[in-house]
């Protein structure tokens, strides 16, 4: 008799569940389930194209990659130099309708001014001294796939403008050209900066910070997903084995001790290069701390401690994400008012990149 009311009780509380919180759960399982198939599928790739890291900070990365990827939204990517903003970006493309097309990534920060709009709209035969034959521009080169603006601050006024006009028209004409061409890309630009800083000190376009930042992901530094080291570490060694043939016999202890500890200002990037050099000085026998050449400063550096509006957005997201777009259940959890965390929402620019209001 008790065992039978447990179980009506049981039952009565599952009923209880509201349907859209099932859909929710199933559309995140779904959601995990699309991010493990595509980090599976590159594992056996190499350089830019390999995902690699098991951290909750790169799977979070990873989710929202896969939740943007089936649309044609701007994709805005904020990281430290060497975080991988442009495996990202090729992930994205991997995982979207697009994956077919052609991935053309632009260094914007080694793009001479002058040469901006020939290189990214092409131009006609004649259109200047020296222009012999027509060339196709970076866009077109582009057309069906993504083009991927890596370093996006770095452009200067004059090609800023040029470029809000190509992401407002989605059209364009070659240099010394009459014909408008459809620019049928999607663009994921990149940034070590942030745009909202450089928005506030002049230096960035408010109109093209939006028309960039529609969907931003931030790609969190390695010192914050130390987890993910010891992953990397064995996929670049398999990578360079693979490549050039030299081989080690695995790492000591003390030197995989030191790859955990380091800060890794130069993030993922210095990681593969300290590794390289190791694999190769190691001369086929264990990899010691030595031979990783580490430097450590004699001054001990105050850690950067993160700033505060970016540990309220985060938080924000998070308490979010565990309410499942509930937008009165967060503002409880957070311990303020609907209307305050309507007021954080627009102030963080998280107010349209979320669903309609749950609540």
């Amino acid at each position: 008799m008790a065992i039978s009311a447990i179980r009506s009780a049981m039952e009565a509380v599952d009923d209880r569940v509201p349907a859209t919180m099932v859909d929710a759960r199933v559309r995140a399982d779904r959601v995990d389930m699309r991010v493990r198939h595509l980090t599976e599928n590159r594992e056996g790739q190499s350089g830019p194209l390999r995902v690699v890291g098991q951290s909750l900070e790169w799977r979070q990365v990873l989710r929202k990659a896969t939740q943007v990827a089936r649309t044609d939204t701007t994709v805005f990517l904020q990281g430290e130099s060497g975080t991988g903003k442009e495996v990202l970006a090729r992930f994205i493309q991997h995982a979207s309708p697009r994956k077919n097309g052609p991935f053309v990534a632009i260094n914007c920060a080694a793009l001479p001014d002058q040469l901006f709009e020939s290189e990214l709209f092409g131009y006609e035969r004649g259109a200047f001294t020296g222009a012999q034959q027509a060339k196709a521009g970076q866009i077109e080169l582009a057309s069906t796939g993504v083009l991927f603006l890596d370093e996006v601050s770095e452009l200067s006024p004059m090609a800023q403008a040029k470029l809000l006009r190509v992401l407002q028209e989605r059209e364009f004409r070659r240099l010394g050209g009459t014909r408008l061409v459809k620019a049928n890309v999607r663009v994921i630009a990149a940034s070590n900066r942030d745009l909202r800083q450089a928005v506030s000190d002049g230096s960035f376009r408010e109109d093209l910070f939006y028309r960039l930042q529609v969907f931003d992901i931030r790609i969190p530094p390695l010192r914050e997903r130390r987890g993910d080291i010891p992953l990397l570490t064995d996929a670049f060694l398999l990578e360079f084995e693979r490549s050039s043939g030299c081989s080690s016999g695995g790492l000591t202890p003390d030197a995989r001790a030191a790859l955990v500890d380091h800060d890794w200002p130069g993030n993922v990037r210095e990681l593969h290069n300290a590794l390289e050099r190791a694999i190769i000085l190691c001369d086929g026998e264990l990899i010691t701390a030595e031979h990783l050449s580490l430097q450590v400063s004699s001054v001990v550096a105050p850690r950067r401690l993160p700033r505060l509006s970016d540990v309220e957005r985060r938080t924000i997201e998070q308490v979010l994400s565990e309410s499942e777009g509930n937008k009165s259940k967060a503002a409880r959890r957070l311990g303020i008012t609907r209307t305050q965390l309507y007021c954080r929402l627009r102030k963080h620019g998280l107010d349209t990149a979320r669903s309609p209001d749950k609540g």
